[in-house]
Parts: C-alpha cells; sequence; structure tokens
C-alpha cells in the first residue's frame, strides 16, 4: 500500500485515500468525462483533486492524476495505489511509486505477449479495451472509458450509480462494457471500496482553475456576504451558478502571443489581477504602473478564491493599487472538490490578510501574509510558497506521526517578499529547509543575499516534482 494511503481493507472508522494515474495518449481525452463523474463523487463527500501532465516531464507519455480522499487533501499525494495503463505494450512500472497490494489495469496484446514488469506484491488485471470498446462500435475514443468503467466497479462504485453515469459520458457503450466486464470476468483478490455515503456536512463543490477565480471576483463585487453564505448552504449548485453568471459578464481574460499559455484575469477596475502559468517577467508586465504592487502565489484552488477576496479588500483600503495573484502551472492543471463549508467560512472572513496588530495570533510574527503550522521548537523548519506548501504541509503531518518536531512556514505574498518572518521562523528552529518547486533555485537565488543565515535548498529532479516523501526522507532523519 502506498504512502499515505488507507484503502485496503474499508472500514467506518478508516480514511481513504487513493492515489490513481491513468497514463497514455488516450488520457488526456479523458478529462471531460472524469469530471462528470468527479462531480457525483464530490456530492457523496468525497475529497478529489485531478491533475494533468507528463510522467518524466515534458516529452513523457500523458497521465491523468486523480486522488480521491474522505478527507480534505492538500496536494496530488505520493505513490500509485492504481495504475491503470492504456498504451500498446506492456508498461514499465517501475519508478512509478506502486506499492505491495497496489493495483495495475491493462490491456496485453496477445495471450503470448510480454507481461507488465511490477513490483513484488502489486496486483494485475489484464482487461481487452480496444476489443471492448470496438464491440460496441465506439472506436478508440471509448477505450479510456472502457477502462474507467472497469476501474470504478473495482474500486467498489455501486452497479446502479455506474449505470446512472453511462449516458453523461462520451463513450457510454464503452464505459458500460467496461464495468461489465470486470463484474463478469474480473476475480477480486482484495476487499476494497471507495464510501459512497457521507455526512452532509462534508458536502462539496468541484472547482476548476476558471472557477475558482470567476467567483472570487463575483464575490469581491458583492456586498450581502451572509445572505450569500445561507444561499451557498442551501443549494451550492445554484449559487455557484448565480455568481458565475455575474463574474462571466464583468471579468475579461487576457492572452498574448509573445507570452504563450499564460491567461491574465481582469475585473472592471483592473487592479486585481489573476495570473495563471505567469512568471516574475508576466507578472512584472502586468503590473506596470502601479505604484505599490504586490503578488500573492496561491497554494490550491481554494488558496486562490480567497486571494482574490483578498487583493480586493487590500485595494479598498489603500494598503496597495494593485495586486496580482500567481496560480503556477500544476495548480492551473488542477481540478479540486472545495467543502462547502470552508467557502462558507471564508466569506464570512472578508479581512483575510490583515496588516499589522489587528492580525490573527496564529499567523507568524503577528502577520497574515505568512502562515505557520507546527511545533513552536522545531528541529526542522521548511519554508515553501505556491503549490509547494501543499507537498509541505501533507510532509509536515507525516513528521509529526513519527514523533518529529518539525514546523511549516508559508509565505502568501512574494513581492515584496517576507525576509523578516523567515528570519524570525529560522531563530526558532534548528535548520531551515527552503523547498523550490522547480529544478531551478529561482527564489533562493534572489533571497540569499538578503537573509542572514545558509538553508538547505531541496529541489526536484529534471521533470519530477517533490512528493511528501521526498521530503522526509531526505530531512526527516537528520540527513
Amino acid at each position: 500500500m502506498a504512502p499515505f494511503t488507507a484503502w485496503l481493507p474499508v472500514r467506518p472508522d478508516q480514511d481513504v485515500d487513493v492515489i490513481i494515474k491513468i497514463v497514455g495518449s488516450v488520457a488526456s481525452t479523458l478529462t471531460k468525462d472524469w469530471t462528470c463523474i468527479a462531480q457525483s463523487l464530490t456530492q457523496k463527500g468525497l475529497s478529489v483533486m485531478t491533475q494533468q501532465g507528463r510522467l518524466n516531464g515534458e516529452f513523457g507519455e500523458c497521465v491523468l492524476d486523480i486522488r480521491l480522499a474522505t478527507r480534505p487533501v492538500y496536494s496530488m499525494g505520493h505513490g500509485c495505489d492504481v495504475l491503470v495503463h492504456l498504451g500498446r505494450t506492456a508498461p514499465d512500472c517501475r519508478g512509478l511509486g506502486l506499492q505491495p497490494g497496489s493495483v495495475v489495469l491493462w490491456e496485453p496484446r496477445s495471450d503470448k505477449g510480454p507481461r507488465p514488469i511490477l513490483p513484488d506484491g502489486v496486483i494485475a488485471y489484464p482487461i481487452p479495451l480496444m476489443d471492448l470498446c470496438l464491440r460496441k462500435g465506439e472506436g478508440a475514443i471509448g477505450k479510456g472509458l472502457a477502462a474507467l468503467g472497469a476501474l470504478l466497479h473495482l474500486l467498489g462504485v455501486p452497479e446502479t450509480t455506474l449505470c446512472r453515469w453511462s449516458p453523461l459520458l462520451s463513450a457510454p457503450r464503452s464505459f458500460a462494457a467496461g464495468h461489465d466486464y470486470a463484474r463478469h470476468d474480473l476475480e477480486k483478490r482484495d476487499a476494497y471500496s471507495l464510501p459512497l455515503t457521507r455526512p452532509a456536512s462534508s458536502r462539496a463543490l468541484l472547482w476548476t482553475p476558471e472557477r475558482a477565480i470567476l467567483l472570487g471576483y463575483a464575490l469581491s463585487a458583492c456586498d450581502c456576504h451572509m445572505a450569500c453564505n445561507t444561499e451557498l448552504l442551501r443549494s451550492p449548485g445554484r449559487w455557484t451558478t448565480k455568481h458565475l453568471d455575474i463574474a462571466a459578464s464583468t471579468v475579461s481574460v487576457l492572452t498574448s502571443e509573445s507570452h504563450p499559455g499564460v491567461q491574465v484575469y481582469r475585473g472592471p477596475a483592473g487592479k486585481v489581477l489573476a495570473v495563471l502559468r505567469g512568471t516574475e517577467c508576466e507578472i512584472a508586465s502586468c503590473l506596470k504602473g502601479f505604484k505599490a504592487p504586490l503578488v500573492f502565489a496561491a497554494a490550491d484552488l481554494p488558496d486562490a478564491f480567497n486571494l482574490v477576496l483578498t487583493g480586493h479588500t487590500l485595494v479598498r483600503r489603500g494598503v496597495s493599487d494593485g495586486v496580482a495573484v500567481l496560480l503556477e502551472d500544476r495548480i492551473a492543471r488542477r481540478h479540486q472538490s472545495v467543502l462547502v463549508s470552508a467557502v462558507g467560512g471564508m466569506l464570512c472572513h472578508e479581512n483575510a490578510i490583515v496588516y499589522g496588530p489587528d492580525a490573527p495570533s496564529h499567523w507568524a510574527g503577528g502577520d497574515a501574509r505568512v502562515e505557520r503550522e507546527g511545533d513552536s521548537e522545531a528541529e526542522v523548519g521548511f519554508v515553501a510558497w505556491g503549490a509547494m506548501q501543499g507537498v509541505v504541509r501533507e510532509a509536515v503531518a507525516l513528521y509529526r506521526s513519527f514523533g518529529f518536531r518539525v514546523a511549516g512556514l508559508y509565505p502568501k505574498q512574494i513581492a515584496p517578499f517576507q525576509l523578516k518572518a523567515i528570519e524570525v521562523f529560522a531563530d526558532s528552529v534548528g535548520r531551515v529547509a527552503l523547498i523550490e518547486s522547480g529544478e531551478m533555485q529561482g527564489y533562493w537565488n534572489r533571497l540569499r543575499k538578503a537573509l542572514s543565515f545558509e538553508p538547505v535548498v531541496l529541489t526536484p529532479e529534471p521533470g519530477h516534482s517533490l512528493t511528501p516523501m521526498d521530503l522526509f526522507l531526505r530531512e526527516g532523519l537528520g540527513t
């Protein structure tokens, strides 16, 4: 079983956390269909996080990463509980994080074809995916849906639920053929399932980056927060539709040929910008002309929503004349479920970032631009911003479960950077590990001359990203 996972077997008192990788060129076509299914899962109370990408960097196979859990999650996690391989050859599963108890779904080319190379204890289910979808007349487009149908059956989704989902998908007959094949022809070798009934308090919404940003703009212009909160709790879907309609008529999306892939969202006043996939160069270009601009980095989609609200509050109060909220590429490629109760909490606390003595006491240094968690006197202190915050949060939880004294510092504002807060944090821990999201030490190269100490700087291997387990193995044992 992969780290951070309590999947086999499911029990009422046990958290469920399943990490799924769907690999192959067809994986990129599954996003829309998976979104329909994910929305249903969030309505049942499961936390869902989805991210598109490629294995081993820019030139690897397409991969759709999915994480399902019974509690809120902060990052894509670590390891792989289920691998769905949609390629034409037997998969080489080494290096994908499979553990004893993990499951592989794959399509054998023939009875005499090579078997997948699997670590010990991994369960492999061969499924004739192409044959199933061709038999149903839906061609190669149905291959991924056939695999998804088989997977969801293995995860214990009831037959009635699968039949209800089929008409919503782009290849419904292939999806049905996949779960029928799994039901009749696969011998399930372990007991595992997803709980599909959760308390009403765990209701959730499925957000895309655009939805999080647009809702942030819509709520910034709304002056009836308590009434909005009541409407949100009563009918989350209606509340979402209403505010997306408001934002659609007031928010513009800017693109530029000189910055391919970058999208900039701008409201009517043009003083709060949300930048998808931007770098320092694009952000500087967007904020040109502002006298006191601030830049914030979102940790995830709820944080992006909250920071858009915050930016408008800071502009109204005259703290800044221009604010940019950065969503890094890995967040811009993500779908994420958000608890309705969490959205309501953000609506009820408009002053998400307060400058000065009124800042909440749990923020580092009395300044809500920087959040701290963990032990007050820690052996190791991690500093991370943007997308790496989620990875560090889960790593901190892992350390503490093993008895380590650790802490995390999460600067929300990255320009101007919070140097004083980092210095205060460094004085309270034994050593500091600064976590960079890319293999280049971009931020550290700028910070090193301004700081009085030399932290350990952790960066991912080329073409990979850091995981909570990476941080544990590299820093947790004091090496």
